[in-house]
């Protein structure tokens, strides 16, 4: 009897701590994403770094170092927590020192038309301090994906994940329709007030954020025999070893890399419209509806597809999306800026959160809890080459004009070849093994 009782009593306290965990992370992330939202990176900021002067090479450079600020550091964040049983300090102290200086890039952009030392002193230092805040979001990834993972089982960590993205996607819509819009329409709003505004709300949206990180409950480490981490140097000689031992997770680097280089071409499907069809900048924020369409639409669709048909199935579908945006780039998107909306569609659903998602879910399911931190790692260091590829991009459009191969842009042909060929690789992907415990 006394038995029964404290199964029953340790199961209310599990339900209380998951329930807790989920409202609060789920604040966290959805905030975190709001702010993205206001100075989307594929829909808003190439719109305004171009105003502010930056070339194709510049603008494809910053999304290029937005990836290594975000995946480089993480290896310093995996060697730096392994084997240690709480990684919430580091989460909020890290969270505090990269959001809190969003706040300056408002005053930046609203200044930046005083005159042409303020408009390059606007354009330099909204980079960096983007940059920032992309390298504290790396420091940050590694514990707080060892809080997912300790805090929910496979299944719950897969419904929030997708819930999650469906309800930032419902608000990014609301607030592309109902702010981003009306403030780059808005006469009364004219450059640079109306981005400094879009700024300003994408800052606040981080503070909020802050507030969930705080509230995060420690979940208890796992019982387990921590891999160690050794220094970047012998890290990187064992990268050949980690991967021979486990076939599956190159494979699965390979598919992100590959499927990834959508990232060369997703900045510069919005001023491929501005260029090509003479459109204004709140083209800009009808493209960001249809993306956060598209997430709220395909992320379910990737959690179905992987509850009933498997894991393998739900990254057979979101390669397939990569494919898709620049193939309809390529053909409906040379109609009209109305057909190029799918294409912003299938971006919502693969490199915007979706591909992340499905590829770190089939990790996480696959290796095991005394790997995970040197995997976790592992896989964000193998894409940092991705930080190329917007470059890369950049070197194929010159001030106003696309290079073009024929009738078709090249940057859009060279990435659907690329990301077909991850469509391939991943195919060879099997089911993966429930490496992790499913209570962890």
């Amino acid at each position: 009897m006394e038995a029964d009782l404290e199964t029953t009593s340790e199961s209310v306290r599990r339900y209380r701590f998951e329930r807790h965990n989920l409202i609060v992370l789920t604040l966290d992330l959805c905030m975190c994403a709001m702010g993205l939202a206001f100075l989307d990176g594929n829909a808003i900021l190439p719109l305004l770094l171009h105003r502010l002067g930056a070339t194709g090479i510049v603008i494809g450079a910053f999304a290029g170092g937005r990836l290594i600020a975000f995946n480089l550091p993480q290896l310093f964040a995996a060697r730096r927590l392994a084997g240690k049983p709480r990684v919430k300090p580091w989460f909020f102290i890290t969270a505090v020192c990269t959001r809190v200086p969003m706040l300056i890039v408002p005053w930046l952009i609203w200044h930046s038309q005083d005159d042409p030392f303020h408009r390059r002193m606007a354009l330099v230092f909204t980079i960096v301090l983007i940059i920032i805040w992309s390298i504290g979001d790396g420091l940050c990834n590694v514990p707080w994906m060892e809080i997912i993972a300790r805090s929910f089982s496979n299944r719950l960590r897969g419904r929030w994940f997708t819930a999650t993205q469906s309800i930032t996607g419902l608000l990014a819509i609301s607030s592309a329709a109902l702010i981003v819009r009306p403030a780059l329409q808005a006469h009364s709003l004219p450059f640079p007030r109306n981005y400094a505004l879009l700024a300003l709300l994408s800052a606040l949206m981080f503070q909020v954020s802050l507030i969930g990180v705080g509230l995060i409950k420690e979940p208890p480490p796992v019982e387990h025999e921590a891999e160690p981490l050794p220094d970047g140097v012998g890290f990187l000689r064992k990268l050949p070893e980690l991967i021979a031992n486990n076939p599956v997770f190159a494979r699965l680097a390979t598919v992100q890399l590959l499927s990834g280089f959508g990232a060369a071409a997703a900045p510069f499907y919005v001023l491929y419209a501005k260029y090509h069809f003479h459109v204004g900048d709140s083209w800009g924020a009808a493209y960001q509806g249809v993306q956060a369409g598209g997430l709220i639409i395909l992320l379910p669709l990737w959690n179905l597809i992987g509850e009933r048909r498997g894991q393998h199935a739900a990254i057979m579908g979101v390669t397939t999306a990569c494919m898709l945006a620049p193939a309809i780039a390529l053909t409906l998107g040379r109609v009209s800026p109305w057909f190029l909306s799918p294409t912003f569609a299938m971006l919502g659903g693969s490199l915007d959160w979706g591909l992340w998602i499905v590829l770190n879910h089939y990790l996480l399911t696959h290796v095991d809890a005394a790997t995970r931190p040197v995997y976790v790692a592992l896989f964000s260091l193998l894409f940092v080459p991705a930080a190329l590829f917007p470059v890369i991009g950049g070197t194929l459009v010159h001030r106003e004009k696309f290079t073009m191969l024929g009738p078709f842009p090249l940057l859009f042909l060279l990435t659907f070849v690329v990301t077909a060929c991850g469509f391939v690789v991943a195919r060879g992907l099997p089911e993966p093994c429930n490496g992790v415990n499913d209570a962890n």
